[in-house]
């Protein structure tokens, strides 16, 4: 699958490294090998599991077959022949890219390799600004002109003008109406203003302009309709040039619409939505963030969510049958991260100081057909509220395969979202959650019994279980996290790899905890 671990230089870095992972090429899954040689498969530069589509990848199943001990023949069941791979050499293709490397005993005429590509995520909407410094103004008060009140405004006098509310979106655009207000006097509205657009926030062209605007009531608003096309950008302003006959001018409530109807305005917090196509290429995944930032809390998250169809009227927060919020706390500074990706999820692991924290976002392995659960979408990070941050410590601050209240949300088969927590904060202490019926197992066994006190195996090596999802009530077995396990952290740190059934793993602790009972194992390949 496609696997990608570095160090981003903020969390707005790593978005943009998510979305670049996600959407750039397809994703390869399902490796499987018969043969006598033991040699192995992996990304074109050695990494475990990193073998991963290309740029014009389809969900297409790929059989690679040992003609001698160096070459193999790469055929795609659409594609057809792709032609050799050289054993110790990458092959790089539109459809696949993957190095063979040969092991202590050599490949035979016959050996084989198997495995499928399903297409790249696709970028629905990136659309907002990531933080107040992303709206700007030279009039008074800067905050009460992008505010949405009526009972505060900005000023600028008239000898000062042009005045200008502008804004940078962390993504292009279309703007097609935008909103002004005034304060208590209709003469010291704007009479004469413009909107204009930017490529780079340095060089503006007009889109359209108005005059002779006149105010009769005191701290109306109007929206203005923008006529024509124009090219999506990532900056734009409204410049005001004159008011309606006094002075200083007075402004607020700038907003900046992509449509009238949208319940979500372009100068408000940033969202990102994107879809994923399943393994099968088929399906319909859509999972979307919001960017949330508080520097006085060192609070710096994505805030993510899931919802079964996209509506490009409603922000992530209202589209319909969303999951809620579940949040991923990270830093507006370097950290490293993992991420393991194939055409229905995304697994995401961030190490911030000590602290590893962790989000599974996408579909899970259902037990059910689809007929029965047709959209298993899981959305997992380490709570339910939009605030949190990595230096937590309470019990609810928990990663998804051993979840707090209420760090995961899972749609069942009636299409109802139902909340899975292990435990939850009791004053001071670190308590099983008896109350709510959703649970991942065998990671909800350590509130008793003698889970918490499983070691490691009799050869030495670490047990990899499946990640279980349950409820009950209803009562009701629904599948397991794709990719996931859980294992035990005797004699097994964070970032250690375990060799398990023939495939590679990697473990990672639960936020902020070290006990043996806190860990999970990632699937490389």
């Amino acid at each position: 699958m496609t696997l990608r671990t570095g160090v981003a230089s903020d969390y707005y870095d790593f978005l943009n490294r998510l979305e670049t992972t996600l959407c750039a090429e397809g994703h390869a899954w399902g490796q499987l090998y018969a043969g006598a040689g033991n040699g192995t498969l992996t990304g074109p530069d050695g990494a475990t599991g990193g073998y991963c589509g290309g740029s014009a990848s389809v969900a297409e199943g790929f059989t690679l077959t040992a003609l001698d001990a160096e070459r193999f023949q790469v055929a795609g069941a659409v594609a057809g022949d792709l032609g050799i791979a050289q054993v110790g050499q990458p092959f790089d293709s539109e459809r696949l890219r993957f190095r063979i490397n040969a092991g202590s005993v050599p490949f035979v005429a016959g050996d084989r390799f198997t495995l499928n590509t399903s297409p790249a995520w696709t970028r629905v909407r990136r659309t907002g600004c990531r933080n107040a410094s992303a709206r700007t103004t030279n009039l008074s008060n800067p905050a009460a002109v992008f505010d949405n009140r009526t009972d505060t405004w900005g000023g600028l006098p008239v000898a000062s003008l042009p005045a200008h509310a502008s804004i940078e979106m962390i993504g292009p655009a279309v703007i097609k109406a935008i909103t002004l207000g005034i304060g208590d006097s209709g003469a010291r509205g704007p009479a004469a203003f413009e909107l204009q657009r930017s490529d780079d926030g340095s060089a503006w062209s007009r889109v359209q302009a108005w005059g002779g605007q006149v105010w009769p009531t005191a701290r109306m608003r109007r929206t203005y309709s923008i006529i024509g096309a124009s090219a999506p950008a990532r900056f734009w302003r409204v410049l005001i040039t004159a008011t309606a006959g006094a002075d200083p001018l007075d402004v607020n409530d700038v907003s900046f619409h992509t449509d009238l109807n949208a319940d979500f305005e372009l100068e408000d917090r940033a969202q990102w939505i994107v879809q994923a196509p399943g393994l099968d290429g088929q399906k319909a995944i859509f999972i979307g963030a919001e960017l949330y930032e508080d520097s006085a809390r060192a609070a710096y998250n994505l805030n993510w969510y899931g919802f079964r169809s996209h509506n490009p009227l409603r922000g992530v927060r209202t589209q319909t049958n969303a999951s809620g919020v579940r949040g991923l706390p990270l830093r507006n500074g370097p950290f490293a991260y993992w991420l393991a990706i194939n055409g229905q999820r995304v697994v995401i692991v961030a190490r911030v100081g000590t602290v590893y924290l962790s989000a599974y976002l996408g579909f899970i392995n259902a037990y059910e057909p689809p007929s029965i659960h047709e959209y298993p979408l899981a959305i997992g990070a380490c709570g339910s509220v939009e605030t949190l941050t990595p230096d937590a410590t309470d019990a609810s601050f928990r990663c998804f395969f051993d979840p707090g209240r209420y760090g995961l949300a899972v749609n069942y088969p009636d299409n109802v979202w139902r909340v899975h927590a292990n435990r939850y904060s009791s004053g001071s202490s670190d308590t099983g959650d008896t109350e709510t019926p959703g649970k991942v197992y065998p990671s909800a066994m350590s509130t008793g019994g003698d889970r918490a006190t499983l070691r490691d195996n009799l050869d030495g090596s670490s047990p990899v279980l499946p990640l279980i999802l349950g409820n009950t009530s209803p009562r009701h077995t629904l599948g397991e996290f794709d990719g996931c396990g859980w294992t035990t952290g005797f004699s097994t740190a964070s970032e250690s790899r375990i060799d398990h059934d023939g495939a590679a793993w990697m473990t990672f602790q639960n936020a902020f905890r070290i006990s043996p009972d806190n860990y999970f194992a990632l699937k490389l390949d």
